[in-house]
């Protein structure tokens, strides 16, 4: 063919050639698989949420739970395999009840301190 002819196209252009045999009728292609994002897990929201709240609500109770549930959700994080993500927030909710028992413990001391004081000095 030449450039005058009609349908002429350089070479490397044009339709595509065809790769192996068409499609029996009928038959449907398998559909495309879209990856799918990895999910934060439940339980390492609740460790933070838990965490957080204890500063809120029963000084202590939910701490202690946060911190029951940090290494469930740390297992079922390295047990999805990538399906799963929330390695920092378990870890954040781990600090955080952490921080949070050991400023408890600090607040009874100095409470037993002031009253030891009192006590001591006989004031009633």
């Amino acid at each position: 063919m030449t450039p005058q002819q009609p349908g002429w196209s350089p070479e490397g252009y044009g339709p595509p050639p065809p790769y192996g045999p068409p499609p029996a009728p009928g038959s449907v292609p398998l559909p495309y698989v879209y990856p799918v994002a990895p999910q934060t897990d439940g339980t390492a929201i609740a460790v933070l949420v838990l965490a957080v709240s204890s500063f809120l609500v029963f000084p202590v109770v939910p701490a202690i739970v946060a911190l029951v549930l940090a290494p469930s959700a740390e297992r079922d994080i390295a047990a999805a395999g990538g399906r799963l993500t929330g390695e920092g927030l378990v870890r954040s909710g781990r600090i955080v009840a952490w921080v949070h028992l050991g400023l408890c413990v600090a607040f009874l001391l100095v409470l037993l301190a002031f009253f030891g004081l009192f006590a001591a000095a006989g004031v009633s």
